[in-house]
């Protein structure tokens, strides 16, 4: 249960990151815990926040959701229900607004203390100018769309680098992957066995990788311009369907046929 106990504890840390905005919300939940007289509002901004953590960091909150059959790995996502910005925000607006004469000296500290305590999202470099409506990186969609042309079966089994496997559900979510942005969680230990033979070794072993790929049955792997192999696919056995910019698409045959067979028995 200690364990269990350290573990929650520690996903609250990775998830609010323990900034300065979090000991803002606890201390604007702290006033109104003292103050807010409204039976209403407290249970919405004081009782329920403070229950659902509580329930998050207890070792029998995760152990329900375990028993429910669940993903644990999914667990952070409760603290997706905690108002903290809803607590912060009311607050603020309960407190300036106590006095007539201070709310626009009150508004303006308060957006301040916002504004300091948080950070300046748009310094990330995962932020860049958005090249379409769909907001993803316009690679994604041409290689998609040559999947798409190559094989019109509802869903498809695929491979791609690591620039486009955090995008491509995005914009097609018939496409299933052996893996998805769950190997790029570096707070995990999470790896893939398909992963670590197609991503990690700087010379991509092909005989490995196919082995790999077909327990997962993947009918289709796109190499990135920049990936080595000791063989070429061809050579390996893949069939060549299409080449997109810096990206290469290949078919498995044996996966491709072991598919029409089971079209025979599943029709559609």
């Amino acid at each position: 249960m200690l364990n269990l106990f350290i573990i929650c504890l520690k996903t609250v840390r990775d998830f609010m990151g323990m900034k300065l905005l979090l000991v803002l919300t606890v201390a604007v939940w702290l006033y109104l815990l003292k103050c807010e007289k409204n039976k209403t509002l407290r249970v919405i901004f004081v009782y329920a926040p403070l229950m659902t953590m509580l329930f998050f960091v207890c070792p029998l909150g995760y152990k329900i959701y375990e028993l429910s059959r669940l993903d644990t790995d999914t667990y952070y996502r409760i603290l997706w229900t905690v108002p903290c910005a809803m607590v912060t925000v009311y607050g603020m607006v309960r407190l300036i607004g106590e006095k007539a004469k201070t709310r626009i000296i009150g508004a303006v500290i308060c957006i301040l203390l916002i504004a300091l305590c948080g950070d300046y999202v748009y310094d990330s470099p995962l932020l860049y100018k958005s090249e379409n409506s769909y907001a993803i990186p316009g690679d994604t969609i041409t290689v998609v769309d040559a999947l798409r042309e190559y094989d019109d079966h509802p869903i498809i089994t695929a491979l791609f680098p690591n620039v486009l496997t955090l995008y491509v559900r995005q914009y097609d979510s018939m496409i299933r992957m052996p893996y998805g942005r769950e190997v790029f969680d570096l707070r995990k230990d999470y790896t893939h066995p398909v992963y670590e033979v197609f991503e990690l070794p700087e010379v991509i072993n092909m005989k490995k990788l196919l082995d790999t790929t077909r327990e997962f049955e993947v009918q289709y792997i796109v190499f990135y311009a920049g990936q080595k192999t000791d063989i070429t696919p061809e050579e390996a056995g893949l069939k060549y369907i299409d080449k997109k910019g810096n990206y290469t698409i290949y078919q498995d045959p044996e996966i491709a046929e072991l598919i029409k067979e089971w079209e025979k028995y599943y029709p559609g």
